[in-house]
């Protein structure tokens, strides 16, 4: 028989369909779509199901008749089936769905709207609260929270999650990362993909899953993206370097999967084959007689999941329901529902009552390269607990609208619709999307625009609740946040006033909004008018910045401030549990500088990224390889117990590292020098690791390179050279060593001085040192403290002296101020104190910082500088793009000035992505308020762009080079000479 036959009973002798009229139950499987390869075992399942209660005697003594109707994997196709099976079958319950955005949408448009049962066989997020909605399968916390926790006992805590862009993924990884964090665990990855992702979309989230340093990948992709997606991990490798494990993987995915792929995967679900309870062998054994099975998985195509089997136990329980309430009322079912209780081939399962879930038993498997699945723990019965992420619904299994108030909720509509007059036809010429409401936040009217963006009909937006274009776990909240407009005096609320918006398309897709808000009022009842734009590309590009922020351009892996942050959690990891070792490995290539100067930058880019992917090749799953800078790498590895296994790995480092190159058609050698630091988070800090195997590293250069070394007591030498430039450092104020430096900075639009930034140099008598160097030692020992009041000091003197020369049109003066000064208790008195005593004008001294120092401890630096801002001082944020930034703190903190680093202003005019984010950052500031410097503009095309995308001020060669104070104000005087003429 089809499996596309809309329907299907067994009816037994004994029953006479003439006198007994059928009780009729609808099923939604996918036989379509996306996750139609689950489509079989449901419908099988559901009729064996079938089969037996009609041998049993019935239902209330008729025989059960099922009615299936394909739900196509989508929401849209879903909601018709689960109608048809409603209003043309005239179901008494529904049962499905697999997919959580059609699931969703049965949910609010049919099971609520009709008033029907709706029983749910397919584990999910936890979103849907309905007093009709019963789930039989498992909920994060009787899933994922066991799942996570084993993995990373036994594969480690890092991990990289992934799914489609839709509740269920995105649900069940807040899920995974609320308890992954509770064991101290490390998110190194979260990306999205739409639903059909393409092989280009794939192959680029593999590509960041390869540079994580991940223990465990955690994908939740749903049916044919997940089988692609486990196909390509194992085609590029991967799967020997991390495990891999999911929520739904079972013996009917492992089916379309090759031996090679599917070994080795784990899944935590309710339901596998190799389940050892009797009633799954009596079911096991009834599917395999069933018409068209020719054997059981693997050894023939009859195989059943956790959805087959809670299908199963959805159709039982519906038999049992209404056996036990003497109808099937939707009142009487509901009723028993609450209580029923089945023994199923999983194990006993109980339902909740209050929560409408199931308490349910749970599985941790690992795939055979055969397709079966080996237990590896089993959970037992786990009560449903709703997830953190939903639990400000409120009063769960609200009733929905009677009848009445429905009806004449449909006239108010109407009506109001009326009164709009022809907003129709005018909103239409609107590219902006729109949408008018009544108080309540039921749509009356929307545009094209909005129907567009959204994914709906005219006729399917008219009525619908605005909540509903918000994924579940807002709506509430947003109910509260409309109620709130309509009780404030405010008559509307822009874009720029509100944040940003998560949208929810008829398909159960997220997407980025912005919207504004407005009501009025016609005399009898308030109109709200909403108008909303798609900011996904603006979006991206500020993904693009931030991903930037926390990893190298050129080939990918982590940065300095992404591998500082890894190596300080695996340390407190360590202290906290009392672990093992761990390992810093510092590389630096020997003579990178001569391959670059002889053979081009072009070549020695290409060399580096050979160099990543062969250091990728050698490290464990779960180590992690980052670029510190040019031609720095480190590798941080957890958990060493001997260290015969670094010296291992260091030894195959410099081994490979010596095998040629070819770089374009040019072979190249290039070898490395290897400093290695074992610590623990007891005795270490971050710092101190990178700085031992810093100086382990240096002295495998002094002994001729290629090769490496653990750091030891006698590298403390090289220490007591550093010692040398902290003590030079500590008396150059009191020598007079230090000496500043202008750059003029120019208003991009008129080219004239507005300001300057105080450049330090430092001059003792044996020769002037780079601040490159001197600087990060001066930062490491303290000694930026009286270097910084000292470069604060002559900011101010210069400012007061340049405002007593020309008054309010004087220029500003910038200082750079660390992340050592903001922790100094007294730099709000020291700064006050400088001010008073020089007589500057505090709102003409900027306070550069950068942006990786700013959020090393946003909640200490957001207190100093609200103190310092308190005294009249600017603030601005130096190098931004470069650092680890969150543009969510990024907005608490008194900033108003943003600096565009100089290598994404040097890349403007050969790599449009730099152009982009530079855009980004712009269209940031300006949202912020804030003003734009750009630094580093050394061209007139970098020079034009930056005007042409409305960037306030330039600091760069292609108008100045730092110079002296006095040439700085032979400058200053000549362009007011002139603009006096």
């Amino acid at each position: 028989m089809s499996l596309l036959h809309t329907s299907w009973k067994t009816v037994p002798r004994m029953f006479d369909s003439r006198k007994r009229e059928p009780i009729r139950l609808g099923l939604m499987p996918p036989l379509t779509g996306i996750v139609a390869l689950y489509g079989p075992e449901i419908v099988w399942s559901a009729r064996i199901a079938c089969e037996e209660i009609n041998e049993r005697g019935g239902v209330l003594g008729r025989p059960l008749e099922l009615f299936i109707e394909d739900d196509g994997s989508l929401p849209q196709s879903a909601v018709t089936a689960a109608k048809r099976l409603v209003v043309e079958h005239r179901c008494a319950a529904l049962i499905g769905n697999l997919l959580s955005n059609s699931r969703i949408a049965v949910a609010n448009h049919v099971a609520e709207a009709y008033q029907i049962p709706y029983l749910n066989f397919s584990f999910y997020e936890g979103s849907i609260s309905s007093r009709y909605f019963f789930h039989f399968a498992a909920l994060p916390n009787q899933q994922i929270d066991r799942m996570i926790p084993w993995m990373g006992k036994h594969h480690g805590v890092k991990m990289f999650f992934a799914g489609n862009n839709y509740e269920w993924p995105r649900g069940s990884i807040d899920a995974a990362k609320r308890i992954l964090r509770k064991i101290d665990g490390d998110v190194v990855g979260e990306e999205y993909l739409p639903i059909g992702a393409t092989s280009a979309e794939i192959e680029a989230l593999l590509d960041k899953v390869a540079r994580s340093g991940a223990d465990c990948f955690v994908p939740y992709f749903a049916g044919a993206d997940q089988i692609a997606l486990l196909n390509r991990f194992a085609e590029v490798g991967l799967k020997e370097r991390m495990a891999v494990v999911m929520g739904h993987y079972d013996e009917v995915m492992v089916s379309h999967l090759s031996p090679k792929v599917r070994e080795g995967c784990y899944s935590s679900n309710t339901y596998f084959m190799s389940v050892d309870t009797p009633e799954n062998k009596l079911f096991l054994e009834r599917l395999s007689r069933y018409p068209g099975i020719d054997a059981l998985w693997p050894l023939g195509r009859g195989a059943v999941s956790n959805f087959g089997e809670g299908t199963y136990l959805c159709v039982k329980a519906f038999a049992k329901a209404a056996e036990t309430g003497g109808n099937i009322e939707a009142d009487t079912l509901i009723r028993s529902l609450e209580s029923v209780r089945l023994t199923t081939p999983q194990g006993e399962v109980a339902m909740d009552a209050h929560t409408h879930h199931a308490c349910v038993n749970t599985y941790l498997a690992c795939c055979r390269a055969d397709g079966t699945f080996r237990i590896v723990d089993s959970f037992g019965q786990i009560p449903p607990q709703i997830p953190e992420r939903y639990r400000d619904f409120g009063k769960l299994h609200e009733s929905p609208l009677s009848p009445q108030v429905a009806a004449r909720l449909v006239e108010e509509v109407a009506a109001a619709k009326n009164k709009i007059g022809n907003a129709q036809h005018i909103l239409s010429f609107v590219d902006t999307a729109v949408l008018a409401t009544d108080a309540g936040g039921v749509i009356l009217e929307s545009n094209r625009g909005a129907r567009t963006l959204f994914g709906y009909s005219s006729e399917e937006m008219l009525g619908m609740p605005i909540h509903f274009l918000l994924p579940p776990h807002f709506r509430k909240r947003h109910q509260t946040y409309i109620q709130q407009f309509l009780e404030s005096p405010e008559s509307e609320r822009r874009m720029s006033e509100r944040g940003e918006v998560t949208g929810y398309r008829k398909d159960g897709s997220f997407f980025p909004l912005e919207a504004s808000i407005a009501k009025f009022h016609d005399g009898q009842q308030t109109i709200l008018v909403v108008t909303m734009r798609d900011i996904t590309e603006r979006k991206r590009a500020e993904e693009e910045l931030l991903r930037r922020a926390t990893h190298d351009s050129l080939t990918g892996l982590p940065n300095r401030a992404l591998i500082r942050e890894r190596l300080s959690n695996a340390l407190h990891r360590s202290k906290r549990q009392g672990s093992a070792n761990l390992a810093l490995l510092f590389i630096d290539l020997d003579g990178f500088k001569l391959i670059n100067d002889t053979h081009g930058h072009d070549t020695g880019d290409a060399l580096l990224k050979e160099v990543a992917h062969r250091l990728m090749e050698q490290v464990r799953p779960g180590d992690t390889v980052a670029r510190l800078a040019s031609d720095e790498f480190v590798i941080l590895c957890d958990h060493i117990e001997h260290p015969e296994m670094i010296s291992s790995l260091a030894q195959r480092l410099n081994e490979v590292l010596r095998l040629p190159m070819v770089c374009g058609d040019t072979p190249l050698i290039v070898t490395a020098s290897i400093g290695v630091a074992l610590g623990q988070g007891s005795t270490h800090t971050a710092e101190e690791l990178l700085t031992s195997a810093d100086t382990a590293m240096f002295a495998v250069k002094q002994k001729g390179r290629d090769n490496w070394q653990f750091f030891n007591e006698e590298m403390q030498s090289l220490a007591v050279q550093r010692l040398a430039i902290h003590q030079g450092l500590r008396l150059a104020v009191e020598h007079g060593e230090l000496h500043a430096l202008f750059q003029p900075i120019v208003e991009a639009r008129t080219g004239k001085v507005k300001g300057a930034e105080l450049l330090l140099r430092w001059r003792p008598p044996e020769g002037e040192v780079s601040p490159a160097v001197f600087i990060p030692v001066a930062e490491m020992s303290g000694a930026i403290l009286p270097i910084g009041t000292w470069v604060f000091r002559k900011g101010c003197y210069a400012q007061a002296a340049w405002q007593r020369l020309w008054g309010k049109e004087a220029p500003y003066v910038s200082v750079n101020v660390s992340a050592r000064q903001l922790n100094d208790e007294s730099v709000v008195g020291t700064f006050q104190s400088i001010l008073k005593e020089s007589g500057a004008d505090p709102r003409r001294i900027l306070l550069e910082i950068t942006e990786s120092a700013l959020m090393t401890d946003v909640e200490s630096n957001l207190r100093v500088l609200n103190q310092l801002a308190q005294l009249g001082l600017r603030v601005a944020v130096d190098d931004f793009g470069t650092g680890y930034s969150s543009l969510a703190q990024l907005t608490r903190l008194p900033v108003n000035v943003l600096k565009i680093d100089r290598a994404f202003v040097t890349g403007i005019s050969r790599d449009k992505r730099n152009l982009t984010v530079v855009c980004a950052v712009i269209g940031l500031g300006k949202a912020l308020d804030l003003k734009l410097v750009a630094e580093g503009v050394e061209t007139e095309e970098q020079l034009q762009h930056l005007k042409d995308n409305a960037c306030d001020f330039i600091q760069g060669y292609y108008f100045f080079r730092p110079m002296e104070e006095t040439a700085f104000l032979e400058l200053c005087r000549n362009e007011f000479d002139a603009i006096a003429e």
